[in-house]
């Protein structure tokens, strides 16, 4: 069989979406890959991959173990140079696999390759997507200012809508194992600093955050966050140009203002009931006082994310700004 592309999915206790996720890949225009599927479940999820009669899907069972090491793993067992990735509870629609390979070829240098996504929020509606500074379709090729996008709107990489070749993911050294929490953004960026990032309007995936068991809903209280402190440090390369610079800068006072934010929310999301133990220190009583409050406020922030106002804010900015709005 001839691969041409590797496809890599980390999957731990998906039951409900894992053959949603199979089936897209399996629906896919472009049909010369591999998938691998590194499996650590054990809620059924393997019972239904094993069920599953195609020569393309790579079944690995192992232990228990983290998404980076197990994209890691994929990539090192991958027999193609184009690995693309996609999360366990996400889909592809139907040109996705063939637009990241005809923009392999069309874009050599490029270290990734992404679609837009459509990302459906906790409440099952799409979120409008503010790409900002793409120009809009018919238009393809490499993203220009690719930290400025990022500090204006959404990253236009995730973890399900992009390609990278092998060779670079080897020499950038993978995901970073140690990070409980944004290990994908971590290398999107860190190949955003070296290489060339190609973008098609073409084939979008599908990003699922109101999917059950994802990490991205787990309670994170953050007090800073490593990929701002790498990217400081990359401040000080002399290579960087003073317009790459000042959008690093204002990516990172994005980042640092969505901890905050998250932070927040997560007070909403722990529902573990905390004893405030009596005292007479004033301080304390402050402190007991003020945790009603932010849960108040979290919640608030929560019914924000999720209003319809605020896509209607977003699509506004994406006007005023001549952003195209993917629908």
């Amino acid at each position: 069989m001839v691969v041409n592309c590797s496809i890599v999915i980390p999957l731990y206790n998906k039951k409900k979406y894992i053959l949603r996720t199979i089936n897209s890949i399996l629906a896919q225009s472009y049909t010369s890959y591999e998938c691998i599927i590194i499996d650590s479940s054990n809620d059924g999820s393997t019972d239904i991959i094993q069920q599953i009669n195609d020569h393309r899907i790579i079944h690995i069972i192992r232990d228990r173990t983290t998404a980076a090491a197990a994209r890691n793993l994929g990539v090192q067992l991958a027999r193609s140079e184009i690995i693309a990735f996609i999360d366990a509870d996400d889909e592809w629609t139907p040109l996705h696999l063939e637009t990241l390979i005809l923009l392999h070829q069309k874009l050599p240098h490029a270290g990734l390759l992404a679609t837009p996504y459509i990302k459906i929020r906790p409440d099952k509606k799409k979120m409008v997507m503010v790409f900002a500074n793409i120009p809009s379709p018919p238009w393809e090729g490499y993203i220009q200012r690719f930290f400025y996008t990022c500090s204006m709107g959404d990253i236009p990489i995730c973890s399900s809508n992009c390609a990278i070749k092998k060779t670079d993911f080897l020499a950038i050294g993978g995901f970073q194992e140690d990070l409980i929490y944004g290990e994908d953004q971590h290398l999107w960026c860190r190949f955003a600093l070296l290489y060339p990032v190609g973008f098609s309007w073409k084939g979008p995936a599908i990003y699922h955050t109101e999917a059950e068991g994802r990490i991205c809903n787990t309670p994170h209280h953050l007090h800073d966050d490593p990929l701002s402190a790498y990217l400081e440090n990359e401040l000080l390369s002399p290579f960087l140009t003073q317009e790459q610079a000042n959008d690093i800068k204002s990516y990172i006072k994005r980042r640092r203002l969505m901890i905050r934010f998250s932070n927040m929310v997560s007070v909403s999301k722990n529902t573990q009931n905390k004893t405030i133990q009596k005292s007479n220190d004033k301080h304390n009583l402050i402190i007991g006082l003020m945790k009603p409050m932010k849960r108040v406020i979290s919640l608030l922030l929560l019914r924000l994310y999720v209003s319809y106002g605020y896509n209607i804010w977003r699509r506004f900015r994406c006007i005023i700004h001549g952003w195209y709005i993917p629908e």
